[in-house]
């Protein structure tokens, strides 16, 4: 089990989930993306507004020949990113990024579009944003 001070808010109704951390908590979920198996536990605030409710944590699976699904168990209140480690080098490759060169309040946004290389469909429209304190 990975712990990372970072946050991530969920919409149910938008499907829209909002990981928000510093440069080096960035740096950490990149990294746990490349660990087959791995469970990442992040932190919970307070008020998750302008989103509904925060997700306690991330599961990753790698999976042979297959883009990134991104997926979220509400039940569960987990995000889970299953991946070909070649398509999560580079989802891992683009939040690290985010958080090594990125300013301080920039974010991106990370979601499938017709012809993605890297991602698969999935409902889940995903937004990193860095967040030093």
């Amino acid at each position: 089990m990975i712990s990372i001070d970072a946050t991530i808010r969920y919409s149910a109704a938008t499907n829209e989930v909002d990981i928000a951390g510093s440069a080096a908590a960035l740096e950490e979920l990149g990294n746990a993306l490349l660990q087959d198996g791995a469970e990442v536990v992040m932190s919970v605030g307070s008020d998750p507004s302008p989103y509904t409710s925060y997700l306690s944590g991330i599961r990753i699976e790698l999976r042979e020949d297959r883009m990134v699904l991104m997926a979220v168990d509400e039940g569960q209140k987990m995000l889970t990113f299953t991946g070909s480690e070649e398509s999560m080098t580079v989802l891992a490759d683009n939040i690290r990024d985010l958080g090594r060169e990125g300013d301080p309040g920039e974010h991106q946004h990370i979601e499938h579009h017709e012809g993605h290389y890297y991602l698969a469909e999935s409902p889940v429209s995903l937004v990193v944003s860095r967040k030093d304190r």
